[in-house]
């Protein structure tokens, strides 16, 4: 029984760079899981870039895109070729997938649900066809079908829903699968969250069994832009199975993950199980567009394509891995890959971190030394040489030390540092926070003390770090981290110009509680990507503490806000699910039944206030990931005013 084989590439792009894009399409194409593939399938927007902004409005974005495509349909023209990019057509800009084949552009479809929620906002760049589209388009001397079509080889039939249209209570795929199409592409552009992978397999397995047919999922991975992740992980899911899935968040440019399938048993299940659904839904006719047989010669030469041999099926190679993550790993590959791809585009040399012997500032080191592991891995040994990077200057650590900060933290910064090899400094600040002081004392012609000028002089501390950590970021040529997580986000627990300065906040997108378990799973040895250590384990008998108070009066994070459970359970109520406070009150009486009903509603009117009064703050954060089923990245999570009736 003669098998035939599809290919569906993850892809790591840039947008804007169609240079960049191009060479990683083309290498994939001619890559060896490809080549004898029938079709091979490219994520949503691969051409452009998926995060291209605003910039999609300029036309030499669409040109430049059209151009690529016009390069990629002769590469391999006995193979079908299905890649993204945005097309303007009449007064419209669309998000279109473009099927080449035989050194033509076979169609172009257009995306008919843009994705608009959460971190997407497609519709402010894209139009959305409120119907099925069947029209013919100039493409320069070319004479485009344009719409939404089935595509029929002799022995299969394929059509193409893109990303949110695989999402929609109303798939498109509903009346493709009507129409006799064995297979439905899904390319996508799907953002990585935790546990968001398990969602989508449900999904596809879900549609594949419902609809009797073979569902092929491909997606961008890496940090594309600078605050969304994408994971890969391209799945094929048939008749109710996930068949193949390839490797998630990996640092490589591409991944093939490759299917053979027997069309038979497709059209088989059909014809066992299916039944037209009632009532009948009509949409304006979706036409056919065979993809004409080939010559003698052309088949003899592209025999290749098909699979009619048991022991050349078990050579079929495949990228793909399918072992599980845990959402702490998956945390944990997701940032590191975050933090590769936005070194590696933005071309510095590496990261500056000021380490204080917390909890946030020794993930943020835990985790770049992760990303170097995991690069290496996959990459080669040499890749940081090839990107002109010195691996052993790749991380730079600095510890800047008051009176008020303890031996203990001072130890665990060195003895994380030595643990990770990384190059660690320390430095006395007392000198400069204590001219600073001064200069203003005699500015305001008084003397600051800590019962009428706490915060002021908290905050002078952490403000003084700031350009000292900067200067030896500039030095370094790196980028600096900021290490604030997102409960700190929450209720302002920062100071502006200080703990908050940086390039980049990479654990912004999760809240501390989750930090902490984190660490905790870490030291179970749980943890594939990172080991167990002694530096972690001092930090996790300590409290979370800023150390900007006086050592006697024993300043704990927890004592200044409230415990870190109770503050991301309000959060998620109050900010996430839009509780009422009356609704929320009833389920914390539930979830934390040793505190009082009083201080639990003391809690929530303290989060509240805190929460109203800094979205200024949140608005001059450093960008963030997003990671968790939300965020409050301000241009890319959740919008909030600056000021309201709750400011």
């Amino acid at each position: 029984m003669t098998k035939s084989k599809i290919a569906a590439v993850s892809l790591n792009t840039t947008p804007l760079d169609f240079t960049g894009n191009f060479e990683s399409i083309r290498s994939a194409i001619l890559a060896k899981e490809s080549l004898d593939s029938e079709l091979i399938l490219f994520p949503e927007l691969s051409i452009s870039g998926y995060g291209c902004e605003d910039a999609f409005y300029r036309p030499q974005v669409w040109e430049k895109s059209i151009q690529v495509l016009n390069q990629l349909k002769s590469i391999s023209p006995n193979q079908v070729i299905v890649v993204g990019l945005p097309v303007f057509v009449d007064s419209f800009l669309y998000n279109c997938m473009a099927v080449l084949y035989q050194d033509k552009i076979q169609a172009l479809v257009p995306k008919l649900n843009l994705a608009n929620t959460g971190v997407h906002y497609e519709r402010r760049w894209f139009h959305a066809p409120k119907e099925f589209q069947n029209k013919i388009i100039s493409l320069g001397e070319e004479q485009i079908p344009f719409g939404n079509f089935v595509f029929t080889f002799p022995q299969w039939s394929f059509a193409i829903e893109i990303c949110e249209d695989s999402w929609s209570s109303f798939k498109p795929s509903q009346w493709y699968n009507l129409l006799g199409a064995d297979v439905i592409l899904s390319p996508g552009a799907s953002h990585f969250a935790m546990g968001k992978q398990t969602i989508r397999k449900q999904i596809f397995k879900e549609t594949s069994r419902n609809q009797n047919n073979l569902q092929v999922f491909t997606n961008l991975c890496g940090n594309e832009s600078g605050r969304i992740i994408f994971e890969g992980g391209a799945f094929f899911a048939s008749l109710g199975n996930i068949m193949k899935e390839g490797p998630r968040l990996h640092f490589t440019p591409f991944a093939v993950t490759t299917h053979c399938f027997h069309p038979s048993e497709i059209r088989a299940a059909k014809a066992r199980q299916f039944r037209e659904p009632h009532p009948h839904l009509t949409p304006n006719e979706i036409p056919d567009i065979p993809l004409r047989t080939r010559s003698q010669a052309e088949r003899k030469e592209s025999s290749r394509f098909l699979v009619t041999d048991k022991r050349e099926e078990n050579k079929e190679h495949s990228t793909a891995n399918t072992e599980s993550l845990s959402v702490f790993e998956e945390f944990t590959k997701a940032v590191s890959l975050g933090l590769y791809d936005y070194m590696r585009k933005s071309k510095t040399k590496g990261y500056t971190l000021s380490l204080s012997g917390g909890a946030d500032s020794a993930t943020c080191a835990l985790l770049v030394s992760a990303m170097v592991s995991m690069s290496k891995q996959e990459n080669g040994e040499d890749i940081f040489p090839k990107l002109g990077i010195s691996e052993t200057q790749l991380l730079v650590t600095l510890y800047q030390k008051t009176k008020n900060n303890s031996p203990i933290t001072e130890e665990i910064a060195r003895t994380l540092s030595e643990e990770l090899g990384c190059e660690y400094h320390s430095i006395s600040i007392d000198e400069m926070v204590s001219q600073s002081v001064g200069i203003i004392e005699s500015v305001k012609g008084t003397k600051l003390n800590w019962k009428e000028h706490d915060l002021a002089l908290q905050n002078i501390q952490a403000r003084v770090r700031s350009p000292l950590i900067w200067l030896l970021a500039n030095l370094n040529g790196h980028l600096l981290l900021s290490t604030g997580n997102r409960s700190e986000a929450a209720v302002g627990y920062t100071t502006m110009d200080g703990d908050s300065s940086g390039s980049i906040a990479p654990l912004a997108g999760v809240s501390k509680e989750f930090l902490l378990d984190w660490l905790d799973d870490i030291q179970k040895g749980n943890n594939r990507f990172i080991s167990p250590k002694h530096s972690v384990q001092m930090l996790r008998t300590t409290k979370p503490t800023a150390e900007l108070k006086p050592l006697t009066e024993h300043q704990e994070d927890e004592k200044d806000l409230m415990p870190y459970p109770i503050l991301n359970s309000i959060e998620r109520k109050l900010v996430y699910l839009a509780m009422s406070e009356v609704d929320s009150l009833e389920e914390l009486k539930t979830e934390f039944p040793w505190e009082t009903k009083e201080q639990l509603f003391g809690y929530i009117q303290k989060f509240k206030k805190l929460f109203g009064i800094s979205q200024w703050k949140r608005e001059r954060l450093p960008p963030s990931f997003h990671l968790d089923e939300y965020g409050l990245d301000p241009k890319s999570s959740y919008r909030f005013p600056i000021l309201s009736n709750e400011t």
